[in-house]
């Protein structure tokens, strides 16, 4: 018989006794499998019999963990659940040690069932279990792991239930919130910090976002959260802002580890797709906050009744008018370093944003005629494109 030993620890609740411990994610991945939910086939078709409990693996999300993996502050702090069957597991309580056996690979591969925790475990492979340290010595990913012995199907479809059903959905806002906290630079930290002052100091966007994506008591008509405000700027600053965080993060911990991270999308057709992020990689993030302030003002000024925020009529002052007028922004930008060069310290004033937009046509009152859905954002982006003073030699897209 083969063994596979880990450091645990064993616990009393009243569901019955498990084990914790801690287990490399290679070694993991090679114990485990995931009975997906499925329908059974059943030929006598009397009763649609539905075995197994995990969910089909989601391709996305399976890709969004093998890419968090890579990074510098990787870190999965909570527990994989696995059941195992008894004949194959031994706990010595003196040595804390919990034996797993198996007779040969083929056994190895169906030892232990995934309850909680599918996706992390098929975001480990070959060249991601281990990662460098600040030595650059390559070291195991260790997980958690809690074990559950001979568990029958109804405790295991509890578990399961308990872990998944119970899970509260972490507020996007909120996340991007705690990036402030970070002591590295990253795409998010700057794109919430401008928020958080736009939102603070008198101009268009005093007031208006939601800061952790909720409501601020006495403040009425905030029609921004958080989050649709980052999200919107960072595309006009990164492609990825998950590598640029890794580089900035590695770069700050001045270790070995930060060789194997490089600053990408840096050539000036980059700066041109992405007209803030010179800015960025620069920090000129003042630059970046008053671009954004001139260019709102001047929607503001423009449009002062489509903008009011208690013009509940209005498409223009909701998330759809503002994720629309990024795009507008973007397009501008763009245009203007294809035509004067780029200049990450390039401030437009409000009146040079006004005579952009003020083609003479477009009357506030046709922003109350359109349906507030996110479908009609592209009904706002032409309508106010089709306005403009100046033509795009560009898709700005």
């Amino acid at each position: 018989m083969k063994t596979i030993k880990i450091k645990a620890l064993e616990v009393v609740q009243p569901i019955g006794n498990f084990y914790c411990g801690v287990i490399d994610a290679k070694t993991l991945r090679d114990i485990t499998f995931s009975d997906v939910r499925r329908l059974k086939d059943d030929e006598s078709r009397e009763l649609d019999d539905f075995i197994g409990i995990q969910r089909p693996l989601n391709d996305s999300r399976v890709k969004q963990i093998k890419k968090y993996v890579n990074g510098v502050d990787a870190t999965f702090p909570n527990s994989i659940i696995i059941s195992m069957d008894e004949k194959n597991v031994e706990w010595d309580a003196d040595s804390s040690v919990f034996l797993i056996q198996y007779k040969d690979e083929t056994e190895k591969q169906t030892l232990a069932k995934i309850l909680d925790g599918q996706h992390r475990v098929a975001g480990f492979v070959d060249t991601n279990e281990q990662f460098k340290d600040e030595n650059g010595d390559l070291k195991d990913f260790e997980l958690l792991v809690t074990i559950f012995v001979d568990a029958d199907i109804s405790t295991q479809a509890n578990i399961f239930a308990t872990v998944n059903l119970a899970q509260t959905k972490v507020n996007r806002s909120l996340v991007y919130d705690l990036e402030s906290l970070a002591l590295s630079r990253s795409p998010e930290k700057t794109a919430h910090d401008i928020a958080v002052l736009l939102n603070k100091n008198v101009g268009p966007f005093h007031k208006r976002i939601k800061r952790l994506g909720v409501a601020t008591p006495k403040v009425k008509n905030e029609l921004l959260t958080q989050a649709a405000f980052v999200q919107n700027l960072l595309k006009l600053i990164t492609h990825d802002e998950k590598a640029d965080r890794n580089y900035y993060l590695a770069k700050s911990k001045n270790s070995k580890y930060s060789e194997e991270y490089e600053l990408e999308k840096i050539e000036d057709e980059d700066f041109i797709k992405y007209p803030f992020r010179k800015s960025f990689l620069t920090k000129n993030d003042p630059v970046i906050a008053t671009n954004i302030t001139n260019f709102f003002a001047a929607v503001e000024e423009l449009w002062p009744k489509a903008w009011d925020k208690t013009n509940k009529d209005s498409v223009l002052n909701k998330t759809i008018g503002f994720i629309a007028l990024m795009r507008i922004l973007r397009k501008i930008l763009t245009e203007i370093c294809l035509i004067d060069g780029i200049n990450e310290k390039r401030v437009i004033e409000q009146s040079e944003y006004y005579e952009m937009l003020d083609g003479g046509v477009l009357g506030e009152e046709q922003f109350e005629k359109i349906d507030p859905v996110s479908k009609t954002t592209k009904v706002i982006v032409d309508l106010i494109e089709s306005n403009l003073a100046i033509e795009f030699e560009n898709d700005g897209s």
